[in-house]
This record gives structure tokens, C-alpha cells and sequence, in this order.
């Protein structure tokens, strides 16, 4: 038990009076569930509450909406082989909109009505938390019983000690008192106003917060120790352990929600949780040959250098979640080839420099050159360079500089190669912005797929028959669906049933949407317009993404976020 973790002397005063069983699900299959770090997290912190006994369950490896129906023996639970109707409360882990489609789809299968209104008293609770929940809960604000806003730590501890301390055959009361709680959501008890297409408001109820403030982690905390503890050979990242080095992102990049909705950003004792992972693993009897670095931008924390002295001495490999190109320097690209990584990412996120201006992103093209030539030279095989298209007043000129781009950087990675005397591959990978809720582009539309579509094809026409590179596009039509799904409002539940309805066909689904998918895909927001997500207190002060997004339109830079001296979103 960590020391966070401990009970107080109120608690042993007052034990359990009713133990709680939970099914905590992630939507999405085993191999992919067991390589999230946060669905671990929660999966470890409710099996350390007192009277909570919590059980893991995914979809099976290479399931897909397609597949033949899930027959009941694959709906049971992982360690103890329960049906999911045999639990008291069923937990969705959501990192990802795309997995709602999963979430209601499991629902499907556990003999469970879609809509909140239509469960009974006998029929477990379905709540839910994860990154897609606190960046806009209300898609599946109809279908949920309680939304968890924000981190998980202290907040489903303090959850859990109210339910079992009490009986509760009223789940109406239940709610009514979990809400009290930082955090916790309670849908139920919130009224959409529309007006035409539109939502205007959400009314609360009597004795009910107008907004729900996020629960955060504070900084120095132990709670921030967060390590793989489920070390199971059906993950994606077989051999791996996960270990968190950074919480939240001090770059600011306007797309990103982990630079806002994860504010103020935290570095965690990362030799603190290096040793608690060697200790789980030992307990475990396994053992790791890679250990992945997890966060928004990994190479910000002051102490990386020294931790990954430490792995390289220990014979780890290093994998990273993501690598900011400002922070790497020869030191610690030699520790990290020293490793056995030969494949490295670069983001320039943007395809020019006027986007990567508007996006809060200070890298010219000559900068990303020199960059990506040192790192071959330095001894990378495989470089990734990776962009997003569709920002905020594109041109097609912007899509013309990242052509040229590329061409320059290939030149220099294959310059760079030639004295190596050998050459790995230059993957160009590109995706289009969604818009998401709780950033700054929050107010933009997504751009048409159609438009996207030419954009994408022109990229693949002048890269095509480039030597030495792969070319990675994701799709429009998908990232259409994400939008959607990120911004919808309650309503959502009539895509979600058609969906159902639909043999899990989500392109005829988002057809029978109301209002329509292409109304809240494509709407431009004003800065005192109503978004369904406004329910949501980030803890910002008014209209600062407004005015961040405004900065990005004449592609003006906001400072990073430096929590000892920066004042401006209000946070601090």
C-alpha cells in the first residue's frame, strides 16, 4: 500500500459496512488495454480500497465491429470470471472518443439498456472516467450514471469510501452525494437548454455545482508515481514496462489538450517511481527489457539524463512516448542509441513556419533540418517526421513549404546516412486536426473532408517517389467521426443507438445523427457562444482560450507555462 494510501484513524473508526465489487473495462481490446498506463492505475488504486474488490475486463485480441458476436464466455471478467451484471458498478476507462463506439457496443452485450433512464435499481451503476471524459462528458452524459473529471488519485479513493460506508437503495441519493465530491459528475441532474440545432445552456439542479471542477493532482505529491503494475505478455508493448516521468506539458501547442487540460504541469519523483516499478515487477517475478517513458513531453524533466544513466546501466532499452525536438541533446540521444533505440519521432506538428507560428510552436524549417541531420548523424536509423494538416487558416501554400520540408529534410537524412554506410527509412506521417474541447482551436471547425482529402493526395503525389520514405496518412472520414464525438452535446445518444441499429456501422450512424454530425463538426464557435462542454471548470480565467486562440490567428506566441512565475491562463 503506498504511503498516500494509508488509513486514517477515521477510517479504521469507521470501516467498510458494505463491500463493493467493480468492473473496470476498457473499451478497446487486451493487448491495447494493458499498455495504458492510466486504465493500470485505476485497475491498482481501487483493489487498495478498503471493502472494494475490482476486476478488469477488454475485448478480445483482434476484435474489431466487424467480427462475429461476442459469445457470453468472452464477456467474462479476467481474474475472477464473473458476468458484468454480476457487479455492483461497471467502470469504463475512456482515453479515446473513437472507443465510445466500444463502450456502448459492450453495454449492447451486457444486456444493458443504452439510455441511464431506462436502468433499474437492480442493474449495476455505469460510471465513467478518462481523458475523453474530462475534455467533454457530455456525449455520454445520458448513458452514465457519474462522470470522474479530472485524475484519478483522491478523487475515486474519496468515491469509494462514500459508497462503502453506507447502503444505498436509492442510486439517486448515491449520486446526490457523490456529486458533493470534487470531480464527480452526475449528469442526471443537469438539463440541456436547446434552441433549434443548438445547445444554449445547461441547467443544474437545486443544490448542484453550475460547473464540476476538475480534480487535479497537486505538485510533489506520491499519488504522481504511476508505473505499469499489471505486467501481462498479451500487451502491445510486449517485454515493456510503463513508468510516468511527466504529467501535463508546459509547451502550450494550441491543438493539445495535455498542454491545458492537465494544468499546471508536474514532474514527478521519477526515481521514486523507477524503484516502485522494480519492486512490482520483482513481486511479480517478471521482468522487463524495455521500460517506456510516459507523458506529453518526457525530455522536460530536469532529472531525465540522470534516471536514464541509470536504465542504460541497468541494460534497458528506452522507449518514448514522445520527444520534444528543443530538449534533445547529444548527451541524451547518445544514452538513448546507447539503449538499442534506433527509431526516433519528430513532431514539427505544423507544415510551415507561418502554422507552427499559429499553433505556439517556435520551429523554422532550417531549425528542423539541422535537427533531424544531427540526429542520423548522431547514429539514428529511422527517423519519423510528423505533422498535422487542416489547422486554422491554412493556405495551400503552407501545404507547399511542408513539401519543400521534406524534400530538404530527406536530402539531409540521407547526407547524414551516407558516411554510416547505411540508410533506414524517413516516415512521413501526417493527420488532420481535430478540434478539441478545452484548447484554444476548441472554436474552430474542422476542415471538409473533401478539402483534406486533396490536400492529403497532393502530399502523397510529391513524396511518393522519394527514396527512403514512407508515407503514413490517416483518414479524413476518421477524423471526422473524432470530431464528432469530441463535441457533441447529450444528443449524441440517437448516433449511438443508430449505431447499434446499424450492425456498429458508424459512417450510417453519423447519417441519422440529430443535429447533424456535419452542423457540430463544422460549427464555429464565438467566445461567449454555449458549448456543451462549458460544464467542465479547467480552472482557467474567463475567456483565456478565447484569447489564446486569437493570439494563434495573427500567429503570436504565448509564453510556456511556467508555473513559478506565469500568471496568464489563471490556473496558478
Amino acid at each position: 500500500m503506498l504511503e498516500t494510501e494509508t488509513l486514517t484513524e477515521q477510517e479504521i473508526i469507521t470501516p467498510p459496512v458494505r463491500p463493493v465489487s467493480v468492473l473496470l473495462v476498457y473499451p478497446s481490446t487486451a493487448d491495447v488495454a494493458v499498455a495504458n498506463l492510466g486504465f493500470q492505475r485505476v485497475h491498482a488504486l481501487l483493489n487498495r480500497i478498503a471493502g472494494v474488490t475490482c476486476d478488469r475486463l477488454s475485448l478480445p485480441n483482434g476484435w474489431t465491429p466487424e467480427s462475429a458476436p461476442l459469445a457470453p464466455e468472452q464477456l467474462r471478467s479476467t481474474e475472477m470470471n464473473r458476468l458484468p451484471t454480476e457487479f455492483d458498478l461497471i467502470a469504463f476507462s475512456i482515453s479515446f472518443e473513437p472507443d465510445y463506439l466500444n463502450a456502448v457496443t459492450l453495454l449492447h452485450y451486457f444486456n444493458l439498456p443504452l439510455a441511464r433512464a431506462q436502468r433499474g435499481p437492480e442493474q449495476p451503476l455505469v460510471v465513467a472516467g478518462g481523458s475523453a471524459l474530462f475534455i467533454n462528458p457530455e456525449p455520454m452524459a445520458d448513458i452514465l450514471d457519474l462522470c470522474f473529471i479530472g485524475e484519478a488519485e483522491g478523487m475515486i479513493q474519496e468515491f469509494f469510501h462514500l459508497v462503502t460506508r453506507q447502503d444505498w437503495p436509492d442510486r439517486a441519493e448515491l449520486s446526490r452525494q457523490a456529486a458533493r465530491i470534487p470531480g464527480v459528475y452526475a449528469p442526471g441532474f443537469y438539463t440541456p437548454v436547446y434552441d433549434g440545432s443548438g445547445q444554449t445552456g445547461l441547467e443544474a439542479a437545486p443544490g448542484f455545482p453550475e460547473k464540476v471542477v476538475r480534480h487535479w493532482v497537486e505538485e510533489n505529491s506520491p499519488q504522481l508515481c504511476t508505473h505499469s503494475e499489471i505486467h501481462d505478455e498479451e500487451s502491445t508493448f510486449r517485454d515493456m514496462a510503463l513508468m510516468e516521468v511527466t504529467r501535463g506539458c508546459i509547451w502550450a501547442c494550441r491543438f493539445c489538450t495535455a498542454g491545458f487540460i492537465y494544468r499546471p504541469p508536474r514532474e514527478p519523483d521519477i526515481d521514486r517511481t523507477y524503484d516502485s516499478l522494480a519492486a512490482s515487477l520483482e513481486r511479480q517475478g517478471k521482468a522487463a527489457a524495455t521500460i517506456g517513458l510516459v507523458g506529453p513531453s518526457v525530455t522536460d524533466h530536469p532529472d531525465l539524463v540522470r534516471l536514464v544513466k541509470r536504465m542504460v546501466d541497468d541494460g534497458k532499452t528506452l522507449s518514448f512516448s514522445s520527444l520534444r525536438m528543443e530538449t534533445l541533446t547529444e548527451e541524451l540521444v547518445d544514452l538513448i542509441l546507447k539503449s538499442g533505440q534506433k527509431t526516433l519521432t519528430v513532431a514539427v506538428d505544423a507544415p510551415s513556419e507561418r502554422m507552427r507560428n499559429a499553433i505556439n510552436k517556435a520551429a523554422s524549417d532550417d531549425y528542423i533540418v539541422d535537427k533531424c541531420r544531427f540526429l542520423v548523424s548522431r547514429g539514428v536509423l529511422n527517423l519519423k517526421i510528423y505533422s498535422i494538416i487542416g489547422l486554422p487558416w491554412e493556405e495551400n501554400e503552407d501545404i507547399d513549404a511542408f513539401i519543400e520540408l521534406v524534400r530538404r529534410v530527406q536530402a539531409a537524412y540521407v547526407d547524414a546516412s551516407r558516411p554510416k554506410g547505411r540508410i533506414g527509412t524517413l516516415t512521413i506521417a501526417v493527420s488532420s486536426l481535430v478540434p478539441k474541447p478545452g484548447t484554444p482551436f476548441q472554436y474552430h471547425p474542422m476542415e471538409s473532408t473533401s478539402v483534406l482529402k486533396k490536400k492529403f493526395m497532393k502530399l502523397r503525389n510529391a513524396f511518393g517517389r522519394l527514396p527512403n520514405v514512407q508515407l503514413s496518412f490517416g483518414s479524413p472520414r476518421e477524423g471526422f467521426l473524432q470530431t464528432y464525438l469530441t463535441r457533441a452535446d447529450r444528443r449524441a445518444l440517437s448516433f449511438f443507438n443508430a449505431y447499434l441499429e446499424n450492425g456498429l456501422d458508424w459512417n450510417r450512424a453519423l447519417k441519422a445523427a440529430q443535429p447533424s454530425a456535419e452542423e457540430v463538426v463544422h460549427r464555429q464557435y464565438g467566445p461567449d457562444d454555449f458549448m456543451p462542454w462549458d460544464v467542465i471548470d479547467h480552472g482557467y480565467r474567463d475567456n483565456f482560450l478565447w484569447w489564446d486562440y486569437q493570439r494563434g490567428l495573427k500567429e503570436k506566441h504565448t509564453p510556456v507555462c511556467d508555473t513559478a512565475t506565469c500568471k496568464i491562463c489563471g490556473i496558478c
